[in-house]
């Protein structure tokens, strides 16, 4: 008779849910994936809902198409731009329900935050900042534009998140990698961003961003957007978004 020896891995149910997590995000659509440890983001700045009985954040980022970033002008981000950010908005938000629906089949509590949902239009703030969270999980930092970075995209992702008490298995946080760049500051045609240092998070949002200032630019932006059908419109900018060389990396090297 001949034995043969197997080897037998055993994964504790974090790593187990984790791997289940990451297979159903990607399946559905999703380019990046993480799980943040809220207990590392006690000071996080939250809206209308509590994190005291969550312990973990998940993140999903979905790529937006480089052609229609490249595309981008000063004077008009573009129908295909507006268009792919509004659908992607959609694929993240439809995905964060089949999360949190498997989460709660699983016995668990999940709430799912969706991509773009804002409690304030005029300060720009959500019920969370999943910039915040996803940083927290390392999929990217935050960059001096106020907007996560992953390392192959960039800021060329729309960010989601699931809260959720399931066991998982957490990232590590990303410190700021922009170095001395300030293409998007100096980019930015309202003069909304500030230049500052900072490892992982500015002190507070104020410090690197104004958002009256940025809202006045959607605001203008949405006016030219309004010939066309709603539904296809999202309101959009995204001049730091084009000029950050992480995204470009990936979108030139496509280029002949």
């Amino acid at each position: 008779m001949e034995w043969k020896s197997y080897l037998v891995i055993n994964l504790s149910d974090s790593e187990v849910n984790t791997q289940s997590l990451f297979s159903i995000a990607k399946s559905s659509g999703a380019g990046v994936v993480g799980v943040a440890d809220l207990s590392i983001l006690k000071d996080l700045e939250v809206h209308s809902i509590s994190l005291e009985k969550f312990k973990y954040g998940i993140s999903i980022g979905i790529p937006l198409p480089n052609m229609a970033i490249d595309m981008i002008e000063l004077n008009n981000p573009g129908i295909l731009y507006a268009h792919a950010y509004h659908l992607a908005n959609n694929l993240i938000d439809t995905t964060l329900l089949r999360i949190a629906g498997w989460i709660s089949g699983e016995g668990y509590l999940a709430l799912a935050i969706p991509a773009s949902l804002r409690i304030d239009l005029k300060r720009n703030i959500g019920h969370i900042s999943h910039k915040a969270i996803a940083c927290a999980a390392g999929v990217g930092w935050i960059g001096r534009n106020g907007l996560l970075i992953n390392p192959i995209y960039g800021p060329r992702l729309r960010l989601g998140t699931v809260l959720t008490d399931m066991p998982l298995k957490s990232g590590k946080p990303m410190k700021n990698q922009c170095g001395i760049c300030r293409l998007c500051v100096d980019s930015c045609p309202t003069n909304a961003l500030k230049y500052s240092d900072f490892e992982y998070y500015p002190t507070k949002r104020e410090d690197i961003f104004n958002p009256e200032k940025c809202s006045s630019r959607l605001d203008e932006m949405k006016n030219l957007l309004s010939k066309y059908s709603s539904i296809y419109a999202a309101t959009v900018c995204g001049i730091c978004i084009k000029v950050c060389p992480i995204g470009k990396k990936l979108s030139n090297k496509f280029i002949k």
